[in-house]
């Protein structure tokens, strides 16, 4: 079976899938030569090259842009209302990452985004669907499993004897925190599926949000396949952070775990995400966040935060793709959340 056919089916089993644009939205579409010139006919995802920028299909452009100027198209609007430039503008900021996306988290809107519809390969970000997934399909989160030589692909690991066993709970918390690559694979394995089908699993759920420039090949991100965008990694964090197990897991600062037949194995893992913990972000509230690294992509980073001590109704989520080096990135999504907290009216009513 191929892998496409394999998704097709696995499509059918992913929940909530919603296809199809509204007829209103047809309708506008048949009217605007410029959408058309940006959007395939047949599928209307976005055509790589042209004015649709870092939007994801005609619908993505409806939810930013479109209800703003149809009211036809009202039902595409956020629930959220989105922030609102401010009277007082300040310049974007020069951001050294290759590509960014800031969003405004609670209504979607895009606040400001750079080459943000460039593939690129993502590393350990990959292990939000890889969590996501195996929440998803089975995995005894009350139960126990082991960690075995065959789950070892270099980069970071618990570094554990074949056969180590921990809780579901110690493996999940070192996939999201520590970033451990063992980890990862050791719950995928452990949701019974072979790792095609989990794969399948993976890509039908990016399928399944239209994200047609998101592949997933293995479940650490150590694989170069493991591509998305920022426009669509943004899409996808905003997605599996509305899991309140995972967001409460991503944005915790230091873990403690424990090997259940080694009573050696007693770990503090701090978490790769420096904006939890770092005096010098002190004055940012992280509430979900993943890191990711290879030599190949950078240092890559999706972070949700709001303004310490302020509301969550002001949190954006940023995404920075290639940033040159670890402090690199925390420093371009801390600048890029205050431009963004002083450039727009975050008054909702």
């Amino acid at each position: 079976m191929t892998k496409q056919l394999l998704i097709f089916f696995l499509l059918l089993l992913v929940p909530n899938i919603a296809f199809g644009a509204s007829d209103d939205l047809l309708d506008v579409f048949s009217t605007r030569p410029d959408l058309q010139a940006a959007f395939d006919a047949e599928t209307l995802q976005a055509i790589p090259g042209t004015a649709a920028g870092f939007l994801i299909d005609l619908e993505d452009w409806a939810s930013q842009y479109g209800w703003q100027t149809y009211a036809e198209l009202v039902d595409y609007a956020p629930v959220v209302a989105p922030a609102n430039p401010s009277i007082h503008t300040y310049p974007e900021p020069q951001i050294r990452s290759l590509h960014y996306v800031v969003m405004d988290d609670a209504s979607g809107q895009i606040l400001a985004a750079k080459d943000a519809a460039a593939e690129w390969p993502i590393a350990s970000l990959t292990k939000l669907v890889t969590t996501k997934t195996a929440l998803d399909y089975g995995l005894d989160v009350g139960g126990k499993g082991t960690v075995l030589n065959i789950d070892n692909v270099g980069g970071a690991r618990l570094m554990v004897d074949d056969g180590t066993l921990f809780t579901i709970r110690d493996l999940l918390y070192a996939t999201l925190v520590g970033s451990a690559n063992n980890a990862a694979n050791a719950i995928a394995r452990l949701t019974g599926y072979g790792q095609e089908t989990f794969m399948g699993y993976m890509n039908a759920f990016a399928t399944s949000l239209n994200l047609s420039h998101t592949y997933f090949v293995d479940p650490t991100g150590i694989e170069l396949g493991n591509i998305s965008t920022a426009r669509e990694v943004a899409y996808l964090a905003h997605e599996v952070f509305e899991q309140d197990n995972i967001r409460r897991m991503v944005g915790t600062s230091r873990i403690h775990i424990e090997a259940l037949n080694d009573t050696s194995y007693i770990r503090d893992i701090k978490n790769t995400n420096w904006l939890l913990y770092d005096p010098a972000y002190d004055e940012v509230y992280v509430t979900a966040g993943k890191t990711g690294y290879l030599d190949e992509s950078g240092w890559n980073l999706v972070v949700r935060m709001h303004p310490m001590g302020e509301s969550e109704d002001k949190s954006v989520l940023i995404v920075l793709l290639g940033s040159e080096g670890r402090r690199e990135s925390f420093d371009d999504a801390h600048t890029l959340a205050d431009w963004a907290w002083n450039n727009f009216d975050w008054n909702r009513e």
